[in-house]
């Protein structure tokens, strides 16, 4: 569905009949009960929304009688169905149980092309199920059960949710759009949303800039006659900026509309309204260009398409991409910086498998650059060519007969052809090499064949035999063919030229069983399952030294193996049935990062590519993902393994961002008692320190230093870093006068850093404000609540203290008592009436700053509380005054609100292994964010996992972290920055001419320009 439009949701199989030519554009069937005030109103959004001068204006039919009045007018609906080219459905609960809907849906379905029927969801769900490829009947509460009955694949609908469920639909930014997914269809198969939406947005566009123009003449007219020319130029400046937000907005609408289809234009066309103007809406079509792959992931950089539908079965890195073939026989090469993946057509049948109990199937090579691609299965060996051909060659592609191959090697220059085989008549295991340089592909053929001379041919040039049944070639960096046969467990290093065993091959080399190689063969991994968790272990071969380490796997994803390891031994790829996880296994630091990929269900066969990259080949499609410039995931402390059934320690992280850099530092303290620095390792405290084992509240001095303070309120200090960890020295900062008088209080529940403080908070809600340079004791502010204890700590009830960016408030949430907030600046003054109730009873409450105007370039003006209720209700009010707080409307059927991120300002609410994210000032959906959040505590075990619950996503410094069953997933970013950095990234290429819509002229540079 290449532009979001309503499509067909049954058979394309059944054909009816067409309507009349003078007839109606569209029948619109709707419920009176769910949609009696709504449709007529939208109906006549759509007779208005697509004006085009010299185009015939839409005629739709709408029945405001409705059968369930007069059943004797259904004679007339079928004269007015069969008149009519296509039917509307307002899809809804209401819908749904109409037995009126269900006998117009009914007739239509008896009657018309499956492409003639357009669904808008107006409220209720519609869920696919994917397991069973069809309609789950029971979800679904929105579609008639004839409609239901016929659905055959999944479907698509325009969702009019978001306006149905507001007052003031008519100026919701999402209206242009969906109107124009309706209209599209409407005016003709080659029409799409894009121009119909384009259309509408330059002729809203002509009209406000002749409108703000004749005020602008008019008021060079009165300037003129006032001398006073000043306010003209203010008039068409005015008009200028007019115009920019126009076009901001058109591309920003733009960008939403060819996503699913075109990610790549989508990135581009969102930054490129970005940087026209930044507002609530072009904001809204960057976050869904960067998070609208399937399903998004924090790593996963983008997703291109095979050529021609092409499926890859076998995929093998080169320096910069990958090199791969197809189950019909054909080659594929990709280097992401080069554009979209070469295919070259194969002319024989498709290929076969790998024989033999020690087959591992296809198996494919190529070349570094990736020019020369060989691939082998039973038959024999395909070689082709990419890029430029030699002089004089005319075939990029042949084929060598030889049964019994068993696997391939290309030398790094693309020169040299290495294949190894079992000879059918001798039962012998022979190695050969071919020599490509220069030569044609025209024959490709074993030395038996006489019809060229030798040194034309592409014949064998060295042949020798060998003991191994060989299972793998790699060519090392000095002449020398590394051959091993994993069933024995055995490597022999040969010549290149020669092929022949070099001196040093008479040693012994015994190889794990199961082991993975790295391309090289100079390594050799394996995973093992243990108690303590998923640990992979690396072994060299030529010295017989080995590692190991932690490859944490989210235990609700099943079926770990490990596929590859890189070159460098620095990285290993685990697969598993729910997503992939890369682990890093560098020598020497004691710090092991993790990525756990799920940005592609179904992988294929995935590699490691250079020292930063990670390429699956799935379903048709190359996913690529980055594990540079971020720290991956925080693992699980060692003590909370990921084979222990049960949840694990619940988690604090604190963030710390760079003023400089924007870099961002991560730490997360976990009820075990045990802090993990990211990138730097876990905290150790000095022997015989009395609170090992004891939740430490983690608090960031600056970048070099971390602050650790106990519920008894005595304070560890980090000095510095390296790479084994953090050197912790011991201060006692807090704990005179942490009680205030009264003992009861005396325990440390939270800790935050303010702009200039340090700022803890006591069970009683008192404050206790110590200066970040830690020179001076803490300043007591007695909490609002007397002496009993009301708040517990931040690991068992997080969400319970906020404090705004700039220090001058804090709030604090008691569970079963009234919100209070307290004026931290004139604490500071040393006022004593600094506490105000501010709401009731919540679960969770956030500090925000509220941006003014549509610009959110502009400095944020008024500071606001967030609140989640413990009915899962989001409401906002300011934190001085008396008005009253507003109810977030959150459109959409979702799951539970289970965070609120104060930073980009944004709402998350589950969505199953997703994130639903909406504006926190309009309410509206933004995007969704994969995240595999599935919790350990499921009702059905470990396996099964739970939904998560609030305070398992935490935002700060832009960066958003999800507490899971296998650590703490991090490196999401949501500043617009880094989003479009991002984007860029994502596209892989800078925006055209061609990529913008109609009216709106590239910028120069264009957005994602290329350096140099």
């Amino acid at each position: 569905m290449t532009d979001r439009r309503a499509r067909s949701l049954i058979p394309a199989s059944l054909v009816h009949g067409e309507p009349g030519a003078d007839g109606y554009d569209a029948f619109l069937s709707y419920s009176r009960d769910s949609d009696g005030e709504f449709a007529p109103a939208f109906h006549a959004q759509l007779l208005d929304f697509d004006r085009r001068e010299g185009v015939p204006g839409l005629n739709i039919f709408l029945d405001r009688t409705g059968l369930a009045n007069n059943p004797s007018l259904w004679d007339s609906i079928v004269r007015k169905l069969e008149r009519s080219r296509y039917l509307i459905l307002f899809a809804s609960e209401g819908a749904a149980s109409s037995r009126y809907v269900a006998k117009e849906v009914a007739w239509w379905l008896d009657h018309r092309e499956p492409e003639t029927l357009l669904v808008a969801l107006t409220s209720g769900r519609i869920v696919w199920d994917q397991t069973a490829n069809e309609i789950d009947a029971i979800s679904t509460t929105a579609l008639p059960a004839p409609l239901v009955q016929r659905i055959d694949h999944e479907p698509k609908w325009t969702d009019l949710t978001r306006l149905r469920q507001r007052r003031f639909w008519r100026h919701h930014p999402d209206r242009a759009t969906a109107l124009a997914e309706l209209v599209a269809p409407l005016r003709g198969q080659d029409v799409g949303t894009e121009e119909i939406l384009s259309a509408h947005i330059a002729r809203q566009s002509t009209a406000s800039l002749r409108n703000r123009l004749a005020s602008a003449a008019l008021a060079v007219a009165l300037v003129a006659a006032m001398t006073a020319g000043g306010v003209a130029w203010w008039q068409a400046d005015r008009a200028g900026k007019a115009v920019n937000a126009n076009a901001a907005h058109l591309l920003g609408a733009t960008s939403h509309v060819v996503h699913q289809d075109d990610p790549a234009t989508a990135q581009l066309l969102a930054v490129e309204a970005v940087r026209r103007l930044r507002d609530g809406q072009t904001r809204t079509a960057l976050f869904n260009a960067v998070t609208a792959n399937e399903p998004a992931d924090p790593y996963l950089l983008r997703t291109v398409d095979v050529p021609e539908e092409t499926r890859l079965a076998d995929v093998a890195a080169t320096a910069t991409g990958v090199v791969g073939r197809t189950g019909k026989g054909d080659l594929v090469r990709w280097n992401p910086d080069d554009g979209p993946p070469e295919v070259l057509r194969g002319d024989r049948t498709p290929f076969g498998t790998v024989s033999g109990p020690d087959g591992a199937g296809p198996v494919v090579a190529g070349s570094a650059d990736g020019t020369v691609v060989a691939a082998v299965d039973d038959l024999g060996v395909t070689v082709g060519r990419f890029g430029e051909l030699p002089e004089g060659s005319t075939t990029r592609q042949t084929h060598l007969d030889l049964p019994g191959a068993t696997t391939v090697a290309v030398t790094p220059d693309g020169g040299t052809l290495l294949i190894a085989w079992r000879d059918a008549t001798t039962g012998n295991h022979r190695i050969g090499s071919i020599n490509l340089a220069g030569r044609d592909l025209d024959v490709l053929e074993s030395d038996a064949g006489p019809s060229r001379p030798h040194e034309q041919r592409l014949a064998f040039r060295t042949k020798v035999g060998t003991d191994l049944h060989v299972t793998a070639l790699a060519v090392g960096s000095s002449r020398t063919l590394t051959v091993a046969d994993a069933a024995a467990g055995t490597l022999e290093v040969r010549g290149l030229d020669t092929l022949e065993p070099t001196g040093g091959s008479d040693q012994a080399v015994t190889l794990p069983h199961g082991a993975v190689p790295s391309p090289a063969l100079r390594d050799w991994a394996t995973l093992d399952d243990t108690d303590d968790g998923t640990v992979v272990t690396v072994r060299h071969w030529a010295d017989g030294t080995e590692r190991t380490a932690a490859c944490p796997v989210p235990r609700a994803w099943s079926g770990a193996r490990l596929v590859a390891l890189d070159d460098a031994a620095t990285r290993a790829l685990v697969t598993t049935d729910d997503g992939l996880v890369v682990c890093e296994i560098a020598a020497g630091t004691g710090v092991h990062r993790t990525w756990h990929l799920s940005g592609v269900r179904r992988t294929g066969p995935p590699v490691l590519v250079g020292a930063e990259r990670v390429v699956v080949a799935s379903d048709g499609r190359i996913a690529l993902w980055s594990t540079a410039g971020t720290d991956g995931d925080v693992p699980l402390p060692a003590s909370a393994s990921a084979g222990t059934a049960g949840p694990g320690p619940s988690a604090v992280p604190a963030t710390y961002r760079d003023p400089v850099t924007g870099e961002v530092s991560t730490a997360v303290a976990w009820s075990d008692g045990t802090v993990t620095v990211h990138g730097l390792g876990t905290v150790t405290l000095p022997p015989g320190s009395p609170h090992a084992g004891v939740p430490l509240l983690p608090v960031w001095l600056d970048r070099e230093r971390l602050l650790l303070v106990a519920p008894d309120g005595s304070a560890y200090r980090t000095q510095g870093g390296t790479a084994a960890g953090y050197e912790a020295g011991f201060r006692d900062l807090v704990a005179p006068g942490l009680d205030g008088g009264d003992p009861r209080c005396a325990t440390v529940v939270d800790a935050r850093r303010t702009r200039d403080d340090v700022l803890l908070v006591d069970a009683c809600s008192g404050l206790h404000l110590l200066d970040a340079d830690l020179q001076e004791r803490a300043l007591f502010v007695p909490g609002p609540l007397g002496s009993t204890p009301r708040l517990a700590s931040a690991w068992a009830e997080p969400g319970r203290v906020a404090v705004a960016d700039d220090g001058s408030r804090v709030a604090v949430a008691p569970k079963d008592f009234s919100l209070r907030v307290a004026d931290l600046e004139a604490a500071a003054r040393g006022e004593s009436d600094v506490w105000t109730v501010r709401g009731s009873s919540v679960q969770q409450v956030h500090l925000v700053r509220a941006r003014s105007g549509s610009d959110d370039t502009a400095l944020p003006d008024r500071l606001e509380l967030v609140t989640l209720g413990l009915d899962s209700t989001v409401r906002l009010r300011g934190v001085d005054g008396s008005a009253d707080p507003r109810s977030l409307d959150l459109t959409g059927t979702y799951g539970d609100v289970i965070a609120v991120l104060p930073g980009p300002n944004l709402v998350a609410r589950n969505q199953g292994p997703a994130l639903a994210f909406f504006d926190m000032e309009t309410g509206q959906k933004v995007g969704e964010l994969a995240t595999r959040l599935y919790t350990p505590d499921g009702p059905g075990g470990p396996d099964e996992g739970a939904e998560p619950a609030p305070g398992v996503v935490h935002a700060a410094d832009g960066q958003l972290l999800v507490v899971q069953d296998h650590g703490v997933t991090t490196g999401w970013t949501f500043s617009d920055d880094q989003m479009i950095d991002r984007a860029c990234a994502m596209a892989g290429r800078p925006a055209t001419a061609a990529d913008m819509p109609e009216g709106v002229t590239l910028t120069d540079p264009p957005a994602c320009a290329q350096p140099g």
